[in-house]
């Protein structure tokens, strides 16, 4: 993310009840940087890349992110649309933006190509999937969605480090150049 000089000055971020969290940042983050949000549970962290994501309101200042970036916010927990698999793995996009062996593809890269088969069953897929199957297919959504910006809430909590490995070395691989911001406590997220 690009920040323009502007007479906003540095951002503040509160609690709902008004009490400050975070005063004076100022922060740059490149296009194509790789940033880890570290620090102690309850230290503000994810509340810091929410409002980077523009899902927190509470503070003061500005996030400047580049006219026209597509922004992904991956959570701990992703948000699946109600409807198919193809619905899920497509959103934000319509279901006809991409083609059946392109979804294939990124689900197996991430580790559920056993799916791919399934792509217009109608199902609760937040409650069918574990955990870490939910944090695969947001990041197979990744491959699909391919926005310029990424930022991530414990985005691999729900998975063992071979599988955390894997999916970061993805977005080495495939979003080569991505700007990603990630919350994390885990080991191997450097």
């Amino acid at each position: 993310m690009e920040r323009p000089p502007s007479s906003h000055g540095p951002c503040s971020l509160a609690h709902p009840s008004g009490k400050v969290l975070l005063e004076d940042a100022d922060v740059v983050i490149a296009r194509g940087d790789r940033v880890l949000v570290a620090g102690d549970s309850g230290a503000g962290k994810s509340t810091l890349i929410r409002a980077i994501a523009g899902l927190w309101t509470w503070g003061a200042g500005k996030v400047a992110i580049p006219a026209g970036a597509r922004v992904a916010f991956l959570p701990q927990r992703p948000y699946l649309p109600l409807g198919s698999l193809r619905a899920a793995l497509c959103y934000p996009n319509p279901v006809e933006s991409t083609d059946d062996a392109a979804l294939a593809v990124a689900l197996k890269r991430c580790g559920l190509g056993r799916l791919a088969s399934r792509l217009d069953e109608e199902e609760r897929w937040d409650r069918i999937l574990s955990g870490g199957e939910l944090q695969r297919l947001a990041f197979a959504r990744l491959l699909v969605f391919a926005p310029d910006v990424i930022i991530m809430d414990e985005a691999t909590a729900a998975l063992d480090e071979t599988g955390q490995e894997h999916l970061m070395a993805l977005l080495d691989e495939e979003l080569a150049g991505r700007t990603v911001i990630s919350v994390g406590h885990r080991p191997g997220l450097e």
